[in-house]
C-alpha cells in the first residue's frame, strides 16, 4: 500500500465495524462486479507477500466515504486454494431491487431467488450471486 493510502487511512479509520473480506478467484474481474453494480470504488490496492503469503486485493467502499464507513475487500491468494462459495452472504440495502438485480444480471451476476416484498418487514429483498458465484442479499426498503 502507498503511504499517502496509510495515512489517509489511518486519520479516517473509526473503531468499530470496520471491513468485510471476501476471497475470489479473480479480484480485477469482481471488482468490475461491485464497482458496476454497486458502485464501490477502489480505495486501495494492495499486492505484497510471495508464495503461500502472496496476495492481491483491493479494499472498496462508497466514493464519498473514505474510510470512514465499512469497505469490502475482495482478495486473492493466488498460491492457495479458494474456499467453497456459500462462506458468507454480502448484504446491501439499494434504492432499488430490481435495477440492481438487472446490472447484477448484465455484468456476468445470477439471480438465486428473484425479488419478493415482505410487506410485514418493510422490504423488498432479492438474492443474487456476483461473477463469482458469492451470495449477496440486496434489501429495498418500502
Amino acid at each position: 500500500m502507498h503511504k499517502e493510502a496509510e495515512e489517509h487511512m489511518a486519520d479516517s479509520a473509526r473503531t468499530g465495524f470496520s471491513f468485510t473480506k471476501l476471497i475470489v478467484s479473480d479480484v480485477d474481474n469482481l471488482y468490475s462486479f461491485y464497482n458496476r453494480v454497486f458502485g464501490l470504488v477502489e480505495k486501495a490496492r494492495v499486492r505484497q507477500g510471495e508464495g503461500e503469503h502472496e496476495l492481491d486485493e483491493i479494499i472498496m467502499g462508497a466514493d464519498e466515504a473514505g474510510y470512514s464507513s465499512p469497505t469490502l475487500v475482495i482478495q486473492r491468494f493466488p498460491n492457495r486454494p479458494i474456499p467453497d462459495r456459500g462462506e458468507v452472504t454480502l448484504g446491501f440495502v439499494v434504492d432499488d431491487v430490481d435495477a440492481t438485480v438487472e446490472k447484477a444480471w448484465a455484468e456476468g451476476g445470477s439471480v438465486y431467488r428473484a425479488a419478493h416484498a415482505q410487506p410485514q418487514h418493510g422490504v423488498k429483498v432479492a438474492f443474487i450471486k456476483d461473477s463469482d458465484g458469492h451470495l449477496i442479499e440486496v434489501v429495498e426498503m418500502l
